[in-house]
């Protein structure tokens, strides 16, 4: 059943969702497999990256209020570049279809990146560089494969993975207490002396890629059964119950292993599981992660291949990556698996978790871009509200695009190079401004 149908069921029956579980959805859009190699990341850092955490669900928070406006504003929107096309105009779309794009798929490196963590954990011998891109070029050139044979197959992995996955991240953010030793904690807190803002800056973009997805409740406010109460509840609870699920998660794991071990692991929840409850403990969990990992980077592969091909179809995209006789063209897939494969080589780098680091960053800047655009649409659809919430609507809107550009703004040179080059190819696919920004009289000479 496709999206489209399953809302217009939804609707038709009245099974419409509440509060909670459209609050249920936006927790689920963001807790993935995407947390299991962040603690390595951040265990650079040291414990004192829980400042990054904080600030980082700061501008979820201020983000969430966006969608929580647009989601009522524009409940016609299909999708992100919905929200943004509905206030700055097609070129802007184009923009943000683009950058959603090349964030689910250097998201998948990072996710396949993952997989070779954990499977490193379980084969030692495939810990070293060449191994490791060897595993993560195989997980995704096989997930390419998975999305190829069909979306049903994609489903079933995604279906058979996803509670055993999430056990990992429950365990450590519950009962990894039990095993958290605050002296550890303390001994970790800031190994490399930084200041204040440099450990925030260091660890903010980082933490941030953990939100993606924060925009889940606004996408499907067609089937909130009071959309203009609960999708902005639920957005900003969701983004709340997240925030709590992953920072205690990692505070746990920063008091079982010691900084320097958590920064250089492959597996960080297998390790501290080995800690707390032995070695066979520690496989069990590199397991679950692996199977995660797995059906997750699949599941996100498909995405980005989807992806073009919905845009191509609506006229926003290149014709060649258009549907052809019902399916997606192999062609959406193949391009996709080189320029991940490119990602993948390019940020070979001597730590799993400085190869996790510059990938997330970068997939996090890229929809960094498409919330200052959602933003910004904002403040423009806000300008038709009555004067009582037009000054909210905006000042949400310019908060939501200060903190992100806060955020932006602590990535290093080589990750905005990266982050930039779509946007740049987003300029050349579609040459024109937004009608709605070009000049009056040359509105007119063109009709």
């Amino acid at each position: 059943m496709t999206a489209q149908a399953s809302v217009a069921s939804a609707t038709v029956h009245e099974a419409r969702i509440g509060v909670l579980g459209a609050t249920a959805l936006v927790m689920g859009a963001m807790i993935g497999s995407g947390v299991y190699l962040l603690p390595a990341t951040l265990g650079a850092v040291g414990s004192i990256s829980i400042l990054g955490w904080l600030a980082a669900t700061a501008a979820a928070l201020a983000v969430a209020g966006v969608f929580a406006w647009l989601g009522p504003l524009v409940p016609q929107a299909s999708g992100l570049a919905g929200y943004v096309q509905a206030g700055l105009g097609r070129f802007a779309g184009v923009q943000t279809t683009l950058a959603y794009w090349c964030s689910c798929w250097f998201g998948s490196v990072a996710i396949a990146l993952a997989v070779a963590g954990y499977a490193a954990y379980l084969a030692p011998a495939l810990a070293g560089p060449g191994p490791r891109l060897g595993t993560t070029l195989a997980a995704l050139w096989l997930g390419i494969l998975a999305a190829w044979i069909g979306p049903r197959v994609v489903a079933r992995v995604e279906g058979w993975t996803l509670a055993l996955g999430l056990l990992p991240v429950g365990l450590a953010a519950v009962a990894g207490w039990f095993w958290f030793d605050p002296d550890v904690f303390r001994a970790s807190w800031n190994p490399q002396t930084l200041s204040v803002p440099a450990a925030i800056r260091d660890s903010g973009l980082a933490a941030f890629w953990a939100f993606l997805g924060l925009e889940g409740a606004a996408a499907v406010a067609a089937v909130v059964r009071n959309p203009a109460r609960d999708v902005p509840r639920a957005t900003l609870l969701g983004v709340v119950g997240a925030a709590v699920v992953y920072i205690a998660a990692c505070v746990a794991l920063m008091g079982i292993l010691p900084a320097a071990q958590l920064s250089a692991s492959t597996a960080p929840f297998a390790d501290a599981a080995r800690v707390a409850l032995g070695v066979g403990g520690g496989a069990v969990i590199a397991v679950c992660a692996l199977a995660r990992t797995t059906g997750c980077v699949t599941a996100w592969i498909l995405l980005s291949a989807e992806t073009t091909r919905g845009a191509a179809d609506e006229g926003a995209f290149l014709r060649r990556f258009a549907s052809r006789d019902g399916r997606m063209p192999a062609v959406n897939l193949l391009v996709v698996g080189v320029l991940m494969t490119i990602a993948a080589v390019a940020t070979v780098s001597p730590t799993l978790g400085e190869q996790f680091g510059i990938l997330i960053n970068v997939a996090a800047l890229l929809s960094l871009y498409a919330y200052i655009l959602a933003g910004a649409s904002l403040i423009r659809l806000a300008r038709g509200l009555p004067a009582s919430r037009r000054l909210a609507a905006m000042l949400t809107g310019g908060l939501a695009i200060a903190c992100a550009l806060g955020l932006v703004s602590t990535a290093k040179p080589i990750e905005w190079l990266y982050s930039l080059i779509p946007v740049a190819f987003g300029v050349a696919l579609y040459p024109r401004p937004p009608a709605a920004l070009e000049p009056e009289a040359k509105r007119r000479r063109g009709r």
